[in-house]
């Protein structure tokens, strides 16, 4: 479990679900775009004073930052998707929609 990683796709999970840009959440909790990105991406872990920022410009509570594992929604479940697509090989994007299209096939 890294720690830094999850809380960057939760932060961006909820950021996406309230409809904001990076953009927006940046200047509603005073820092830098590229600071978003650095801890959405998971490479930077904000200081305290910065999650307790983030509790209220998105209007949520601190353990909803460290939920992991729960999706709340279908706007969290696709920031989620998102995020890994992402992170993903072409030769496994192509897997994905092979299974994908299997699974819709079942379904007829």
């Amino acid at each position: 479990m890294d720690i830094t990683k999850d809380f960057g796709i939760r932060l961006q999970e909820i950021r996406k679900a309230k409809g904001l840009t990076q953009a927006q959440l940046a200047e509603m909790v005073d820092l830098e775009i590229t600071t978003i990105s650095r801890i959405e991406n998971g490479s930077r872990f904000p200081q305290k004073e910065n999650i307790e920022k983030f509790v209220e410009a998105l209007d949520c509570n601190i353990k909803d930052l460290f939920d992991f594992d729960y999706i709340k929604n279908k706007d969290e479940l696709r920031a989620y998707i998102d995020k890994k697509l992402d992170e993903a090989s072409l030769n496994d994007l192509q897997f994905y929609i092979r299974v994908i299209d299997a699974h819709l096939e079942t379904r007829k």
